[in-house]
């Protein structure tokens, strides 16, 4: 898996300032990503790769980043719920409240990966348990990193 912290990763953390789109890496780092940079974010850590092999019938950008381990969390402002992509195994209720509030929502709508399970609450009475693995399919870096940092 492209470690970010071991190349040029475009994207700043986050410093903790509402933001509509934000990825939480494996290693548990929170990034800002743009509306719109999730492909470029997929070409950076999976790149050519199928990680859905095994799994019937997921696919999709966020889907196959959510199987490598990394989190996407969206607010499209547009409703009262942000929704999230996630690994079963991702647990973290306080930042997925906390962005929740950020955004004034009233509810959060969870997928999980490769479950398929979606969970829907409101941010007040979100639990999350560990069903799974944080990274379901372990990606091995051995290609150069994409040329694709601007």
């Amino acid at each position: 898996m492209t470690d970010p912290a071991a190349v040029p990763f475009p994207f700043p953390r986050w410093e903790g300032d509402r933001a509509t789109h934000l990825t939480v890496a494996p290693d548990d780092g929170i990034y800002v990503v743009p509306s719109g940079a999730h492909e470029r974010l997929h070409r950076i850590v999976i790149g050519d790769r199928d990680v859905t092999e095994r799994f019937d019938g997921l696919r999709g950008t966020k889907v196959e980043l959510a199987l490598t381990g990394w989190v996407q969390l969206q607010s499209d402002r547009l409703t009262d719920r942000v929704n999230v992509d996630a690994p079963d195994g991702f647990d973290d209720a306080a930042l997925l409240e906390r962005f929740a509030r950020m955004h004034d929502a009233g509810s959060i709508a969870i997928a999980r990966y490769p479950s398929g399970t979606v969970v829907t609450s409101t941010p007040s009475e979100l639990t999350l348990s560990e069903r799974g693995a944080r990274v379901p399919v372990p990606v091995t870096d051995d290609r150069e990193p994409a040329d694709d940092y601007q």
